[in-house]
């Protein structure tokens, strides 16, 4: 019994060599290592704003402008708002130029504004053209509502200037007993209730929390591709060489062979993975993640071993792919979870190798 069992792992590493080594001289492997690091890093250096993305940030072009000048105003009006929890955005400074265009191109922020060069000086005259520079990508989702934001905190601020500047030629007189009885006005209706008739009452209801959940998109895509090249590996149980060497063993061998398949096909994709989860997301400790890693990598191999069993047309198995892949990409909490619109979908997502490892590692770290 044991001769047999010695001959059965040495036919077993045979194969494995064999499978491995074939595996290496094919281009199309290179190929997906290659799309692989292309597309994680692209991902990981070029995001689209998240949905709960509220940082916006502010830049005045007049370095030089005194505290008390109107640029000045502004910005601090902002923050201050912000940090009182008055605004739903969380308004920073930025120090250059060149680091709000970064932060709105990266996604880091949502979006952001410039205050120009003459801002004082032409908002001293009423004169408002072209006074603030909104910047946003093709992605934002709240540029709009941050611009409705801005503009009025900044009317706030013009309205005084009105009062002050032009009351001579708005109420045709210019006496300073008018202009504290109209500053006086102006600041009661807009700290007070009166305009909008607000009632205010106490009910009870969800508490709402502060709390966001962390996507991993490195991590996620990650192992969709490692899933998507196992896959594309399993097409060989139905076409080319494999596919012949397969339908000549029995049962068992087959399924010692179509699973070293799936092995030798998984080792560069899941080396390539790593390497780009270490250096892009190092987030978890390196024994951890690699322990989680290989767990999962092999859970993958199984996953397709039984789903290649499922799908025996080789046609149909082709067709399948490209909807596992945006199955995946849509119920795996990778950019997005899902599961916070349709509960019912965080079951469903154990179901995929993607899923279940980022599920994991959500309710370990």
């Amino acid at each position: 019994m044991s001769d047999k069992k010695n001959a059965l792992l040495r036919r077993d590493n045979m194969w494995f060599d064999l499978l491995f080594k074939r595996q290496l001289l094919r281009p199309f492997l290179w190929v997906i290592a290659l799309f692989m690091a292309l597309s994680v890093m692209a991902v990981h250096f070029v995001t689209a704003p998240s949905s709960n993305n509220k940082r916006v940030l502010l830049y005045s072009e007049n370095s030089g402008e005194s505290a008390s000048g109107y640029g000045s105003k502004l910005i601090d009006s902002l923050i201050t708002a912000s940090d009182k929890e008055d605004t739903i955005f969380e308004f920073e400074l930025a120090d250059t130029y060149e680091e709000l265009i970064e932060a709105v191109t990266s996604g880091s922020a949502e979006c952001g504004f410039v205050l120009t060069d003459d801002f004082d000086e032409k908002i001293a005259l009423c004169d408002t053209d072209e006074l603030i520079e909104y910047i946003a990508s093709n992605y934002t989702t709240k540029g709009e509502v941050a611009k409705e934001t801005v503009f009025s905190e900044f009317f706030e601020i013009y309205g005084r200037i009105l009062i002050d500047s032009k009351r001579a030629e708005i109420y045709g007189s210019d006496d300073e007993e008018l202009r504290d009885f109209l500053l006086t006005e102006y600041d009661r209706l807009l700290l007070g209730d009166e305009v909008f008739n607000a009632d205010y009452q106490t009910v009870e209801g969800v508490r709402a929390t502060s709390d966001e959940k962390k996507m991993q998109p490195v991590r996620g895509l990650v192992m969709i591709l490692i899933t998507m090249a196992l896959l594309l590996n399993g097409s060989e149980k139905f076409y080319g060489t494999a596919s012949t060497v397969s339908r000549a063993l029995s049962f068992k061998e087959r399924t010692r062979f179509e699973i070293l398949l799936y092995i030798a096909g998984v080792i560069v994709p899941a080396a390539v993975g790593f390497v780009l989860v270490r250096i892009l997301d190092p987030s978890i400790g390196f024994l951890a993640d690699i322990f989680l890693f290989v767990i999962f990598s092999f859970i993958a191999v199984m996953w397709t071993y039984l789903f290649g069993k499922l799908v025996n047309n080789g046609i149909s198995y082709m067709a399948w792919i490209s909807t596992l892949l945006i199955a995946q990409l849509v119920i795996c909490p990778v950019w997005q979870d899902a599961s916070d619109y349709v509960p019912s979908l965080k079951i469903v997502s154990y179901l995929f190798p993607a899923g279940a490892y980022l599920r994991i590692i959500e309710l370990l770290f």
